[in-house]
């Protein structure tokens, strides 16, 4: 059963930034929720999570999302880029 309420559903995935705690509530037309909904079914994940995504690849840059996501430390990647010499 594939239904709406599924794909609300979590991916049972940890996310590389740690314990998710704070939460977004903001009004969206029907058409920007049934995009949401139409992306995130195509990349097979819930629409929370896709969304999630989306704004931190608009926050924190693309480099960044595709460490995230391959599971390496951005923390680590942000502290080193400041010029040190390590």
């Amino acid at each position: 059963m594939h239904d709406a309420d599924s794909m609300m559903s979590r991916s049972g995935r940890t996310d590389a930034g740690g314990k998710l705690t704070a939460r977004f509530d903001i009004p969206v037309t029907e058409e920007l929720n049934e995009a949401a909904i139409a992306m995130a079914t195509l990349r097979g994940v819930p629409k929370a999570e896709f969304l999630r995504l989306v704004i931190e690849r608009a926050m924190f840059g693309e480099l960044a999302m595709l460490r995230r996501m391959a599971g390496t430390d951005v923390q680590s990647h942000r502290t080193n880029h400041g010029g040190s010499a390590e």
